[in-house]
């Protein structure tokens, strides 16, 4: 598995979000989120698939997304699942074929 430098992962998300990827804690957290997306979605196709389903997620399932993590304890903002999807597509980029 190729693994991305946080620079240049912060870089990148910078350059996307601006001031909503400036804090070090959002950095961190999707940093980790993109190390772990990259080791799931290189287990197997079907993990891939259904991480490549995520990133077209139009905007009624992105708050059904939403909705279905909260019920599980884990809250989102609406930017933060759309750098969360940002995250995953940058992933995929370092997903072994």
């Amino acid at each position: 598995m190729n693994r991305p430098t946080k620079r240049s992962f912060y870089k990148h998300m910078e350059s996307k979000y601006g001031d909503e990827f400036k804090s070090q804690e959002i950095k961190n957290q999707f940093y980790d989120k993109l190390l772990d997306t990259i080791q799931e979605a290189s287990k197997d196709d079907q993990n891939l698939l259904a991480l490549i389903e995520l990133t077209m997620m139009g905007p009624t399932d992105k708050l059904i997304y939403r909705n279905t993590m909260s019920c599980i304890g884990i809250e989102y903002t609406p930017m933060q699942v759309n750098i969360l999807i940002s995250t995953i597509e940058y992933a995929l980029e370092y997903v072994d074929s």
